[in-house]
């Protein structure tokens, strides 16, 4: 039989081999799962090569279209050069003159989102392809962080009176997605007034009317970052120029006859569905023709059709 000291003893050992045992697995599992993040790290590497690769061969298309025609202008708010796009129409001129569509892409990207994305069939191919008599026009309208600032509302201005001096411009629809959404709603309430008699409406996907809320409840860091980028700074700090730039507060400035299409994803949490929601619910209580699109996903650019039915609606018509 052990003696006393001697059970210890034996448990002492038990137990430092046991810890011995224990720190082995939980350096060999910190090894397995560290070997496991480079390997999904390079492998995120490779896909996003990819990505890159396939968007740039894209972006390569695009410019290279003949369609496609590009513009470079030279901003009158400050002298800045900058750029839009255009598919012209390809159907006959129409008695009462063309519909132009203008697009206003995310945070981040730039005017040659709606010609790459979605990838399997893009906003203006879809919109062109259904209606060959529209100017489909898409912009730049500043830095990929604007968020509808003075600069970018001046630059948008600037760019549909060119097109409207090419182009015999019957009706105009504003459209965008998430910043570009918020932007395309702002701008039917800040346009010019020679702007704003062609304006009919606008088709926004994951806007929101209030930016200073947004601010607030969006789960998305970036998002802050840039409205304070965007507009010098929080909203507490500057309410008014959060209250210039947003829908909500300049509802009153809107033509009664405007119809609005309000695109949402029931799954975003960087631009809330509530926020469409509200949008839809204020326009119809002021007699604006409002009506939500909802699609099944998270934050990003829906299917191309959201975007086509979103602008019959505007342009009141049915699909041919």
């Amino acid at each position: 039989m052990l003696k006393k000291p001697n059970l210890i003893v034996t448990a002492l050992f038990i137990s430092g081999l046991l810890n011995l045992v224990g720190i082995f697995f939980f350096v060999w599992f910190l090894q397995t799962a560290n070997h496991l993040k480079h390997i999904k790290r390079e492998k995120n590497v490779i896909a996003h090569n990819l990505a890159l690769m396939r968007g740039q061969n894209r972006v390569n298309d695009v410019l290279s279209s003949e369609n496609v025609v590009k513009s470079i202008f030279i901003s009158h708010f400050d002298g800045q050069e900058d750029t839009f796009a255009v598919l012209p129409p390809r159907a006959p001129k129409p008695a009462e003159g063309y519909d132009l569509v203008v697009y206003l892409h995310g945070m981040g990207s730039t005017f040659l989102e709606p010609f790459v994305s979605p990838e399997s069939q893009t906003i203006a191919k879809t919109i062109c392809d259904s209606r060959p008599d529209i100017i489909f026009a898409s912009l730049n309208y500043r830095r990929a962080w604007s968020w509808g600032n003075d600069a970018a509302i001046s630059d948008i201005s600037q760019n549909v009176r060119e097109l409207m001096q090419r182009y015999p411009v019957n009706r105009i629809v504003i459209a965008g997605t998430s910043m570009g959404g918020c932007t395309s709603l702002t701008y039917t309430a800040l346009a010019p007034d020679d702007v704003k008699a062609k304006i009919i409406g606008a088709v926004s996907s994951e806007g929101a009317g209030d930016l200073a809320r947004l601010f607030k409840e969006t789960k998305n860091a970036s998002i802050p970052n840039a409205l304070i980028n965007a507009f010098g700074g929080r909203p507490e700090a500057v309410p008014d120029r959060y209250a210039k730039q947003s829908f909500l507060p300049n509802i009153g400035n809107l033509k009664s006859d405007m119809r609005f299409a309000i695109i949402s994803a029931s799954r975003d949490t960087i631009v809330p569905p509530e926020f469409q929601k509200d949008l839809v619910d204020v326009l119809e209580k002021r007699k604006n023709a409002a009506r939500l699109f909802e699609f099944n996903g998270g934050h990003g650019i829906p299917p191309a059709s959201y975007y086509l039915e979103g602008l019959d609606f505007v342009l009141n018509k049915h699909r041919s």
